[in-house]
C-alpha cells in the first residue's frame, strides 16, 4: 500500500504473517485480476554486527520483568523475596551464593505493577465517593521501592518501565519519576531507565523492551510464538513495526528512533509467557515465579526459578542455551 493504491499480494509469501509497518522488498509481476504474484521477497535481515568486547570470566546480568506487584498474589510476593534473596547473598548454598556474587546487574523489564492496580472507577465515581480512597498503585509502588532498596544495597539495577507501570503510554516511555521511590532514589546503583532500552553491561550490547511491541504483533498476526516474533523483527530491522498504527507510539517526525542499526549482543522482550533462549525472552516472574542469568563471557542463559511454591512447573517451557 502506497498513497495511490493498495495491491493484494499472492505467490511465495505468507501475508498473515506480515503486519502493517513492515517494510520489505517483493519481486514477482502484477497479474490482469490486480493482484502482485510474489516470485521472491527479502527483510532488511539482520543490522551490522557489534564487535564482542565482553568479558573474559564468568559474569552475569539477571533479567526479570512482571513482578505484578500490588496482585494481591501472596505466592508472587513470595517469589518475589526469594528472588531479592537470592541475589543478595542471603539464600541458597555456598555455590549459588559464590554465583550471586558475579551478577554485575540486574534489569527488570517493565510490568512491576499488576494489571489489577490500573482501576478506572474512580474516574466514573461522584468525587466524595473517592475522597477517602487510596488508588491500589500507591501501595504497590511503596513495595517496589522496598524490594528496589534491598537490590541497590548489593548491585547494580536498571529498571525499566511497562504497560502497567505509572509513566506514559506511548512507546518510547519514559523512566519512572525517582520522587515514587524515596528510599531506593538515593542510591547510586539505581538506574531508571525508557521502554525500549539499550545498555552496554561489561562490553556487551543489551537491546530489549518490557513486551509491548512483541504482544502487539501476536495480536496482529498469525505468528503465535513470541519467541518467532522477537527474532521477526531482527530480521525486519525493526523493533516495532507496528508503530504508530496499533502501538502507541510519539509521533517522530524526522526520524524512527525503533530502527535496528546495529545488531545487539542480547536482544531480550520482557512479559513473554514463557522463557526461550534461541533470542533471549524474559517470561512474567508473577506467572512464572522464573528470572534469568545471562552469562556475559559467552551469552549463555539459565533460568532460575522459584516455583516449587505451588506454581505447577510446565515441561519444555525452558530451554538452556545460547
Amino acid at each position: 500500500e502506497d498513497e495511490l493504491q493498495r495491491i493484494k499480494l499472492t505467490g511465495t509469501i505468507e501475508v498473515p504473517k506480515l503486519v502493517t509497518g513492515t517494510v520489505l522488498a517483493v519481486y514477482g509481476r502484477e497479474q490482469e485480476d490486480g493482484r502482485f504474484l510474489v516470485e521472491e521477497h527479502c527483510f532488511a535481515d539482520l543490522p551490522q554486527a557489534l564487535p564482542w568486547m565482553g568479558p573474559s570470566s564468568d559474569r552475569f546480568v539477571l533479567l526479570a520483568s512482571g513482578l505484578g506487584l500490588g496482585s494481591g498474589s501472596g505466592e508472587s510476593l513470595l517469589g518475589t523475596q526469594l528472588l531479592v534473596d537470592a541475589v543478595t547473598g542471603q539464600l541458597g548454598a555456598e555455590g549459588q551464593q559464590s554465583c550471586a556474587a558475579l551478577i554485575s546487574r540486574i534489569i527488570l523489564a517493565g510490568n512491576l505493577l499488576s494489571q489489577s492496580t490500573q482501576s478506572r472507577d474512580s474516574l466514573h465515581k461522584a468525587k466524595y465517593l473517592t475522597k477517602k480512597t487510596q488508588a491500589a498503585s500507591v501501595e504497590a509502588v511503596k513495595m517496589l521501592d522496598e524490594i528496589l532498596l534491598q537490590l541497590c544495597t548489593s548491585v547494580p539495577v536498571d529498571v525499566m518501565p511497562g504497560e502497567f507501570d505509572p509513566t506514559n503510554y506511548t512507546l518510547p516511555q519514559q523512566p519512572l519519576h525517582r520522587c515514587m521511590l524515596p528510599l531506593a532514589s538515593p542510591y547510586s546503583t539505581l538506574q531508571l531507565v525508557t521502554n525500549p532500552y539499550q545498555a552496554d553491561v561489561d562490553g556487551v550490547r543489551f537491546l530489549g523492551t518490557s513486551g509491548q511491541n512483541v504482544s502487539d504483533i501476536f495480536k496482529y498476526s498469525s505468528m503465535d510464538d513470541y519467541l518467532e516474533i522477537l527474532e521477526w523483527t531482527l530480521l525486519a530491522g525493526h523493533i516495532s513495526p507496528t508503530a504508530p498504527d496499533t502501538l502507541g507510539c510519539y509521533p517522530f517526525y524526522k526520524s524512527d528512533p525503533f530502527i535496528l542499526t546495529n545488531c545487539p549482543h542480547v536482544y531480550f522482550c520482557g512479559n513473554a509467557p514463557r522463557f526461550q533462549s534461541k533470542v533471549l525472552t524474559v517470561p512474567a516472574f508473577s506467572a512464572t515465579q522464573t528470572a534469568c542469568l545471562v552469562n556475559l563471557r559467552d551469552l549463555s542463559c539459565q533460568p532460575i526459578s522459584f516455583s516449587g511454591f505451588g506454581a505447577e512447573d510446565d515441561d519444555g517451557d525452558m530451554e538452556l542455551g545460547q
